[in-house]
């Protein structure tokens, strides 16, 4: 009795250990659709690990002085630009700072880790400013001006980058540093309150997006064997009940 009531304890014991898988995603905006039919925002959808994984883009632009507020997200044959009021043609129609600076608000349904930007287009120079937001409850970027942006908790700057490319994707995030809400703009020096530098500009940088990558964390699933703490408890109760019974066949 008692070999295999042990042998039924040894098996209880035998874990599988679970713990996590990184898949990168590639979202084109090719494949992303307008919901209601409105320019503000966009719903995209990639598959990556075997799921669908969705992100919903908005567009925001912001003057020097004044708050962000909701701009045309458009889609072109190069990508996303972004048209805000008084916007109508080439070059302004891309995400720039000239007069105001443009930013599209990624918002994923879980933490990603996003760490790389395509572009379709670019024209004169092209700078990139990539920030995320880790707060408890969703950022209201329309209360907020470039300028104290960072002040606001839940937002950190990742980094600023010159110089897109049309040929060369960027690559960054090299920490792995995940958010569910990012934020792509055209450069602007007073995200992180420094003067612009000799490569890095205000006012002179326009870009489509074209794709954007983020490697997505996949929670690999436990082994059914696992006991649950019902059954630890009841397991427990079981062994002292079968060393009861032995002391008292001894006993007698």
């Amino acid at each position: 009795m008692f070999s295999k009531f042990s042998a039924i304890a040894c098996g209880a014991f035998l874990l599988v250990a679970s713990g996590s898988a990184s898949a990168g995603v590639v979202w084109q905006a090719s494949s992303c659709s307008s919901p209601a039919n409105t320019k503000l925002a966009r719903e995209c959808t990639s598959s990556g690990a075997g799921l669908a994984h969705s992100v919903s883009l908005t567009g925001w632009s912001a003057t020097a002085t004044g708050k962000f507020g909701s701009a045309n997200l458009v889609r072109y044959a190069e990508g996303f630009g972004i048209l805000r009021s008084g916007e109508t043609s080439s070059p302004q129609h891309a995400i720039d700072n000239n007069g105001a600076t443009d930013a599209i608000l990624m918002q994923f349904g879980t933490d990603v880790a996003l760490n790389q930007l395509a572009t379709g287009w670019v024209y004169n120079d092209a700078d990139v400013s990539i920030l995320r937001y880790t707060g408890e409850l969703a950022p209201v970027l329309g209360a907020s001006k470039i300028n104290n942006l960072l002040g606001v908790a839940g937002w950190e700057l990742v980094g600023n980058y010159s110089s897109l490319r049309t040929n060369a994707p960027l690559n960054f995030n090299a920490e792995g540093k995940t958010a569910s809400w990012w934020l792509v703009s055209a450069y602007n020096s007073a995200y992180a309150g420094t003067p612009a530098t000799w490569n890095l500009g205000n006012g002179n940088d326009y870009f489509k997006l074209k794709s954007f990558q983020a490697d997505i964390f996949v929670k690999e699933e436990a082994s059914s064997d696992v006991p649950e703490p019902a059954s630890w408890s009841l397991l427990g109760i079981a062994m002292l009940g079968l060393a009861a019974s032995r002391r008292k066949a001894r006993a007698r």
